[in-house]
């Protein structure tokens, strides 16, 4: 369940940073103000807040029918989305504006420059910040357990409540917490690749 929600997570909040990210940015004045209003609420609410708000206010105001897993996938859509569209940003500004202006003058489409000339660069920039939001994300999946997903913390806790595994309570986080390292540095390897050059 915390690989899933992981890992879902990040691959839905890349594309809808990014898409966050150029709105903010290029977008017309209302776009731009209204994907600031959302990333600004985001980042300011706490993630343990968000998750109670869309496992029991959404269902309400949506009439049911959701799941939790559901509901907690969205809330850590969203935040990793907000944190990672700001990173994402950052990296959109450092890039000089003439190389845009350069390859619409050859040419280019506005969506094909930013996906072959702008997007590379803006990768290896944003590789060591957007690092610290992926690893957040997976930790942060460790909250979901207070909406009641049973996540690997969740099970954790389950185990050391029996009274035969009790003695090996030291044991059953340390393996907890080998998880999670195990996968921050899977994704910091990933962050390296994004930081290497583009493929041609």
């Amino acid at each position: 369940m915390t690989l899933i929600l992981a890992i879902a997570a990040l691959l839905a909040a890349l594309p809808l940073a990014f898409g966050l990210a150029l709105l903010r940015r290029g977008g017309s004045p209302g776009g731009s103000l209204a994907a600031a209003a959302l990333i600004e609420a985001v980042r300011g609410v706490p993630l343990v807040t968000q998750l109670l708000f869309a496992s029991f206010v959404l269902p309400l105001l949506l009439g049911g029918g959701v799941s939790k897993f559901g509901m907690a996938l969205a809330a850590l859509t969203l935040h990793t989305a907000c944190l990672l569209a700001e990173v994402l940003r950052g990296a959109l500004q450092a890039i000089p504006p003439g190389q845009m202006m350069a390859a619409r003058a050859l040419g280019m489409r506005p969506a094909v420059a930013y996906w072959t000339v702008i997007w590379p660069q803006a990768r290896r920039i944003a590789a060591p910040a957007a690092l610290g939001v992926f690893v957040g994300a997976v930790k942060d999946t460790s909250l979901v357990s207070i909406i009641g997903v049973f996540d690997v913390l969740g099970a954790a806790k389950a185990v050391v409540a029996g009274t035969d595994w009790r003695p090996y309570h030291v044991e059953v986080y340390l393996a907890v917490a080998l998880l999670y390292f195990g996968a921050s540095l899977a994704l910091s390897r990933v962050a390296r690749r994004m930081e290497g050059p583009a493929a041609s």
